[in-house]
Order: structure tokens, then sequence, then C-alpha cells
């Protein structure tokens, strides 16, 4: 034993260890006896006067009631090493991040292993989305308030994490931009790198601003409620709301346009550029750059593309497409599965938001814990929409609702409920959801399967990913695109925000292929309607046009699409 070593910890910090022990052995249906003596030597010590260090180093701990030989000698292992013994065993036998799930306020060991053993949640994102998706109000022990103290609670701990989503940048960074451009002396604003690129998810932020002079930034951001610190004489830092760090550094503004090239990157294309002008001169604006190139301006989500330049030289960059170019819905749930809110409301918001149909597309029966649809209950859905949609005919209104199926993909590649219940529907998204523990091989087969089903019409999340929670079960893509190709089956582009799911990186292989992409919200409320938001922004960076964007088809487009694609 190294004696110095007995000084680093705390007795907070020695509990702290010995309860995470004690909720490890819970959650592997360790030993109780052995769980409640750690649990026990936690309260025990945190109460305790003398200093457990103290006690180690006098070889008197087992002078302390509760603490056996066996005991003391863990804990002198924990303040020579950091660590006690027992935890990495213990963690090894669980998923990754189970054990994160109790540093949740609310959750304690039994919730944690209700959650992993009831509905298969891992991890703080899975129970993130599992919340969004309003699939907790009826588990043992939750509730409707317990579920949103629950989302809250996850989306803060989440917020600790080096990385951020693009979503949560955006939403808490655009509007401070936004009051910090009404500001005297702030002339622009411009966000650089991975989030003016439009990246899925974001590990460095910052901003380049231009201002009548320095001596305004600071009282600027002042006025907005932002308190800056100042790190060298052009640059300053302040932390958004979550704690995540933002740079600001001003620029002069002969030198503004120039920086924002150099900073927004990436680097492939910004060595591009100096190639191609053999260096880069001060321009007051992006655009003069790309002039003296002879090249047409680049908007930066295109910039990550390999084909960009050569689209600028020639004049050929996509109009790319906008929120405003979706004409319908795709992949929506509502409370005949796992949704918040009813069929009627769903469809009703989306009418109102100006589009044209909506597809009701609630899980399929096998995933019980977010209500599948039994056969039955399938039918009692495809009554309410024929009458539903009796009614808009018969007032004139332009809008449908479509009878779809978020179908699972079973383990061996075929889809939910037999053909005649498929057949009933006017379109079937097939995904997984469960069984990722998969190699490629498998994977890639699975939905190979899946796909050539005549049923299947969208490949929906194909990955299954859930960004900075779950990596995706690992899949060929070329393969899983060029079945799709074949057999006319769309891709999902899932637009909720944790899944961002194809990615926007295999898109320009899908639009080669002539695959069209389906950007589906996943909405499981009526907010969630609004997530194709997140979709359109990725789906611009992959260079997505309407031309190859499924739902951006009309209403009768659409139809005569399906009845193609089911004959």
């Amino acid at each position: 034993m190294l004696p110095h070593k007995l000084f680093v910890m705390t007795n907070k910090q020695i509990a702290k260890s010995l309860q995470e022990v004690a909720d490890l052995l819970e959650l592997t249906g360790g030993n109780p006896f052995r769980a409640r003596a750690f649990a026990n030597a936690a309260r025990l010590l945190q109460r305790l006067p003398e200093q457990v260090k103290d006690l180690a180093t006098a070889g008197a701990l087992t002078g302390v009631q509760g603490i056996g030989s066996g005991l003391a000698k863990d804990i002198e292992v924990l303040l020579d090493t950091g660590s006690l013994p027992q935890r990495a065993e213990l963690v090894a036998k669980l998923p990754p991040g189970l054990p994160e799930l109790l540093q949740i306020k609310g959750l304690g060991v039994k919730k944690v292993r209700s959650l992993w053993q009831s509905l298969g949640i891992t991890s703080v994102g899975e129970l993130a989305v599992a919340a969004r998706e309003n699939r907790l109000v009826n588990a043992e022990g939750f509730g409707k308030k317990s579920q949103e103290q629950l989302l809250e609670s996850t989306l803060r701990l989440e917020s600790y994490r080096a990385q951020r989503r693009y979503a949560t940048v955006y939403r808490m960074l655009m509007p401070l931009l936004d009051a910090l451009e009404q500001q005297s002396g702030i002339e622009v604003c411009v966000m650089t790198g991975d989030f003016r690129r439009k990246m899925p998810t974001i590990s460095e932020l910052a901003v380049l601003i231009q201002a009548t002079s320095e001596a305004v930034i600071a009282p600027a951001f002042e006025a907005i409620g932002i308190p800056v610190r100042q790190t060298n004489p052009h640059t300053w830092r302040f932390n958004l709301e979550d704690g995540f760090e933002v740079e600001v550094v001003w620029i002069p503004e002969a030198a503004f346009g120039t920086e924002c090239l150099v900073r927004t990157g990436p680097q492939r294309f910004v060595e591009a550029m100096i190639q191609k002008m053999g260096g880069l001169p001060e321009v007051e604006v992006e655009e003069k750059l790309f002039q003296r190139a002879g090249l047409a301006f680049v908007s930066p989500e295109l910039r990550d593309l390999a084909s960009a330049l050569s689209w600028a030289e020639t004049n050929t960059l996509p109009k790319l497409i906008e929120v405003s170019d979706l004409r319908g819905t795709l992949h929506n749930h509502s409370t005949y599965s796992d949704g918040a809110h009813s069929l009627e409301k769903m469809a009703e918001t989306a009418r109102h938001l100006g589009l044209e149909y909506y597809g009701a597309c609630d899980h399929s029966r096998s995933l019980a814990v977010a209500n599948g649809m039994s056969i039955e209950r399938v039918m009692e859905q495809q009554r309410e929409i024929a009458d539903r949609n009796a009614a808009y005919a018969a007032k004139g209104t332009n809008f449908r609702i479509f009878s779809g199926i978020e179908s699972d993909i079973l383990n061996d590649g075929s889809l939910d409920y037999p053909d005649e219940v498929l057949a009933s529907f006017d379109l079937v998204v097939a995904s997984i959801h469960n069984g990722f523990n998969m190699t490629e091989a498998v994977a890639t087969q699975r939905l190979i399967t899946a796909i050539e089903n005549p049923y299947t019409t969208i490949l929906g999340h194909p990955t299954g990913r859930l960004l900075l929670a779950r990596e995706g079960y690992p899949v060929h893509h070329h393969k899983i695109i060029d079945a799709c190709a074949a057999n006319g089956v769309a891709i999902e582009l899932n637009a909720n925000p944790y899944r961002l799911d194809l990615d926007w990186a295999w898109i320009p292989y899908a639009l080669e292929k002539g695959v069209f992409i389906a950007i589906n919200p996943d909405a499981h409320s009526i907010e969630g309607l609004q997530d194709v938001f997140w979709g359109i922004e990725v789906a611009r960076k992959a260079g997505l046009t309407t031309d190859l964007c499924l739902n951006a088809m009309d209403r009768f487009a659409f139809e005569h699409w399906l009845r193609l694609k089911n004959q």
C-alpha cells in the first residue's frame, strides 16, 4: 500500500463508492446480503466523525461497527487505487450505459432494473427517447408525472457530456445570437465549424463577431444577460445554459469573410479553395472568395460533400429542400400505440400545419413495450381512418390519412402480422426495435429480407442508432441501399433529433441509386410533428432536393406512387 494515497478520498467519496457497488450487486442480481452490507457500510461511513483514511492508516477500520475484515480490506484497496476491486467485475456484467441511469434523479436501483428488464432501456439516451415517446406511463412504478420528471432529468444529465446534438445547440444558441445582433455596435454574428455545417453532433462551438470595435462585445453580452470572460485581446468565452462552452472571436471587417470560410471548414474544402486560388486573400464576405475563384457560392452545409466544388465550378449546385417543400408527414404514432395524442388530434394538427396527408404508423403487435397494436386494434384504427377520410371528402377537404404501420422486423427478417393484415395497410414502415446485438452480416441480411418483402414501403431508421446514447447495429450500407433500389423501397431519414438515421453521409449514394428519402418525424405527440425541421437540416447537408424526397410529393402524386408500389 502507498500511504500517501490514503489522503485522496473523503468519507463522502468512500461512501459513494461503497454504495455504487451495492447498487451494482443489486442490478446484477448478486448476493442481496452482500449488497446490504456495502449499503450499510456506505451509510455508516458517511456519518462517521473520524476520517476513514485515518482509521485505515491506524489499522482500526474493523473497530467500526459493521465493518468486518473483508470490507476493511476492500476499503484499503479503494484508498490505494481509487476503485473497489469488485466494481470492474460487476460493471462487465451489465450493458455499458446501465450504471449511468443510477445518476438520474428519481431512479433507484429497483426502477433501473425494472426499466432494463421490462423495457430494454440500458442508457440515458434510451430513457430520454422512451419518455419522449410516452412509453413510461404504463410501466410499473411510473406515471405521466414521473415520465416528465425523468425526461427532464435525462436531458440534464446528457447535457454534461462532451458533445451535443445539433438540435440541442440550435435551441439554446440561435435565440441568443438573434438577441446579440440587436445590440449596439454588433453588426454580424456567424457560427462556424460543425454547427454551421449542420453536423448531427457538435463537439466545439465558436462564433465570429464583426463589430464597430472590440470594446462593444462584452457590454453587448452583458446586455442580454450572458457573462463573458476574455481570454486574449480578440477572444472571449461564455457558457450556454447547460454548461457547454462557446468561443467568441472578434474579426476585423476586412478579413471577416476569409475567417468565416477557414473556420467553417472542413479542412479538405478549405485546402481545395487555397489550392484553386493560390492562397486566400482577405475579403469582407465569403461570397467574394467564390467569385474570385470563378465558383458559384457553396452553402456551408454542402462543403463536406466531395462533389461540392465540382458543382460550384459548373454552376450546377442543387436547389436544396426546405421545410415548406414537404407536403405530407409519414411515420407517426398515436394513442393506438405509444403516442401521447389521439389519431384525430395528430392528423388535425398535421392538416393545420398545411400538410395534405398524414401517415398513421403505430407500432405493431410484437413491440409490447410500446403497446403494439393487436389485429383487432388495427381493424379498429382502420375503421376510424376510413370514417375520417370520408368526412374530409364530404367537406371537400384536400387531406387524407393513410393507414400504415411501423412493423417490427423480426429476428429472421420477416414482418409482424400475416400477409392478409399487411395487405390491408396503405403503407408499411419496416423497422428493427430489438435484437440489436448483431454482426454486420446478420443485421444486413435481416434488413434485406425485410426490404424484399413486397409489403414494405419504407425502411425505418435503418441503423437504430441514438445519437450520443447508442451506436447503431452495424450494416453494410451499400447492400442495404442497393436492395432498396432493386425493390422500390424508400429509406427513412428519421428526423427525431436523437436519431437522424439514415446518416446524412449515405444519402448521396441513395440518391445516386434513385432511392426515395422519406423525411419522417416519427412523431409521438403533436409537438413531435415539428421535428421534420431537424431532418430537413441534415437532408440539405446531403444535397437532397424535392425530386427524391418521398413526402415532398403532393397527395395525389404520393397516392399514385403507392399504387405503383403496391401493384
